[in-house]
């Protein structure tokens, strides 16, 4: 999977979020240097790499993606050359305005193949709460709660219009304020509204990233007790390849501030291949498979690897396959048709350079 930071300006101020003003001097950085929004050229680039091997590409980063002019556009460049396309999203920008509702219509029609619409919530109350406008809110909380549910509906009808093989999902960061409402929100989300799976996110702090305080996670034992050493390897050396708006990569996603990005080339200059098969990413995943990650820099700091939230048996596979399967049975149900998707079995004997 390529991890693209598509645009750092967001129209939300999520006070968990690592980006949000107050809670690192990340925005900052990128505003100064004019990169706050991805290049297409670059894009295209990687998007070229990657449809060679139907790789992932999820569009995320420090603000919102479809705030992004040439978003639409890039996805169905990507979609055309092969690429699988995973959106991170808070979904402000599917509507309920035709001129956005297109802008939802548009990716599904090109056969994006996931959508994750970031809700934090399943109730009015809460979202607002976690998931409020940049500058605060101008109608109610229920009316700003039912304009982002209608979007995350309007994008279920629409794949039913189009019998498009686009996976719906609902993500929840398992924090404070949503405790004693969760089990509720999933099955708001499951239930009521119908989306192929909701994940259910730890707590992160960043680290030293950002001033984001460890008490606010809803699992209060990730961080109680931190170990010196870790054994198992990381896993995100080996499934993940993060690229910020300058083109820089970093050795994980842990790395927000992408602070290991003058350890690798620059994605202008040279492939994402040569990158990922290159000698610091070999370094990094021998020093992991021996036993010494907790030697190497990040690593030996990182609070998610050493509580266990990057885990090899609850990754993004997992996703895919729980949500594919929901789909597969919506659409056989209650269109009697067959959609061709992705799974991960598909792809389980492709031999990894």
């Amino acid at each position: 999977m390529v991890v693209l930071s598509i645009i750092y300006p967001c129209n939300f101020g999520c006070p968990m979020c690592p980006y949000t003003d107050g809670n690192s001097e990340i925005r900052k950085f990128y505003r100064e240097r004019e990169g706050e929004l991805f290049p297409v050229k670059l894009w295209e680039s990687i998007a070229d790499e990657c449809g060679q091997y139907n790789a992932w590409m999820r569009c995320t980063g420090g603000g919102e993606p479809m705030l992004h002019p040439h978003m639409v556009q890039m996805i169905e460049y990507a979609k055309e050359r092969g690429a699988r396309i995973w959106m991170n999203t808070n979904g402000s920008m599917f509507g309920p305005a035709p001129k956005h509702r297109e802008k939802l219509e548009r990716i599904i029609r090109a056969k994006i193949d996931l959508i994750e619409f970031s809700m934090d919530a399943g109730d009015a109350e809460t979202y607002a709460q976690l998931r409020p406008p940049r500058g605060g809110l101008a109608k109610s909380a229920s009316e700003w709660w039912e304009r982002q549910v209608g979007n995350v509906r309007a994008a279920l009808e629409l794949r039913k219009k189009h019998l498009a093989p686009t996976r719906v999902v609902v993500s929840i960061i398992r924090q404070e304020a949503i405790e004693g409402r969760l089990e509720q929100a999933v099955n708001f989300w499951l239930n009521d509204v119908g989306v192929d799976e909701v994940i259910t996110r730890k707590f992160l702090t960043w680290d030293d990233n950002t001033t984001i305080p460890a008490g606010k996670a809803l699992d209060k034992h990730l961080y109680a007790e931190m170990p010196t050493e870790k054994k198992q390897p990381c896993v995100w050396p080996f499934e993940r390849f993060n690229v910020d708006t300058l083109g820089r990569i970093s050795l994980c996603g842990q790395d927000i501030s992408f602070r290991t990005s003058e350890l690798f080339p620059n994605a202008n200059d040279v492939s994402i291949k040569e990158i990922w098969q290159g000698e610091t990413f070999n370094w990094y995943r021998r020093m992991h498979l021996e036993g010494r990650g907790a030697e190497c820099f990040p690593c030996r700091g990182c609070s998610a690897w050493f509580a266990g939230i990057r885990d090899w048996e609850h990754g993004w596979l997992k996703v895919l396959k729980k949500s594919g399967d929901h789909l597969k049975q919506v659409m056989s149900e209650d269109l009697g048709v067959e959609v061709e998707i992705y799974t991960p079995e598909a792809s389980a004997n492709i031999p990894i350079a």
